[in-house]
C-alpha cells in the first residue's frame, strides 16, 4: 500500500466503505488487491477535489481581498493627485488649508473604511466557523437520536413480541391483544 505524506493543514476525508469486508464473495488475491487499490485511488481522488475545492475558495477570498485593496489604493490615489494639482493652483493659504483638512478627513475616512473591511472579513470568517461547528454539532445529535430512535424501536419489537400474541376471535388484521399472567 501507498502511503502520502500530507501537509499539517490539509485535511484527510476518509472513504465510505472500507475496502475490506466490501465483496462478501470469494475473490482471487489479485483481484482483492486491484479493488483495495481502486478504493485507495477513489479515496485519494475525494481528498484532492475536497483540496481543490478548498484552495479554490481561498483564492477567491484573497482575489476579493486584492480587489478591495485596489479600490482603496486607487481612490487614495486620486486623492493625492487631486490635493496636489489643487495646492500647485491655489496660492492662496486660506484655500489650501481647507482642501488640505478635506482631503485629511477623506483619507481617514478611507482608513476607516479599510479598518472596518478587515474587521467585517474577520467576522465573517468566525462566523463560518460557528456555522460549521454547529452544523457539525447538528448532524452528531441527529445520528445519535437516529440511533436512540432505532433502539427504541428494536425494544418496543421486542417487548411486543414477547407479551403480545394475536387474538384468534379478531380478525382485522393489526389487531392483537395482549394476555399478561400477573402473579
Amino acid at each position: 500500500m501507498r502511503l502520502a505524506s500530507k501537509a499539517e493543514d490539509q485535511q484527510t476525508v476518509k472513504p465510505l466503505m472500507s475496502p475490506i469486508d466490501e465483496f462478501s464473495s470469494v475473490q482471487s488475491g489479485a483481484q482483492q488487491d486491484m479493488e483495495a487499490h481502486l478504493l485507495e485511488l477513489q479515496d485519494d481522488i475525494i481528498n484532492q477535489q475536497a483540496q481543490l475545492k478548498k484552495k479554490e475558495t481561498q483564492l477567491e477570498a484573497r482575489e476579493r481581498e486584492l480587489n478591495e485593496k485596489e479600490a482603496l489604493l486607487t481612490a487614495k490615489q486620486q486623492m493625492l493627485k487631486s490635493g496636489v494639482a489643487n495646492r500647485q493652483k491655489s496660492a492662496n493659504t486660506a484655500n489650501f488649508k481647507k482642501e488640505n483638512e478635506a482631503l485629511e478627513k477623506l483619507k481617514q475616512a478611507l482608513d476607516s473604511q479599510e479598518k472596518s473591511l478587515k474587521q467585517g472579513r474577520d467576522m465573517l470568517h468566525e462566523r463560518e466557523a460557528y456555522v460549521e461547528q454547529c452544523e457539525n454539532a447538528l448532524v452528531e445529535q441527529s445520528m445519535l437520536l437516529t440511533e436512540r430512535e432505532a433502539r427504541i424501536e428494536q425494544r418496543e419489537e421486542d417487548f411486543a413480541k414477547s407479551n403480545c400474541a394475536p387474538s384468534k376471535t379478531q380478525q382485522t388484521p393489526g389487531a392483537q391483544s395482549c394476555e399478561r399472567d400477573t402473579p
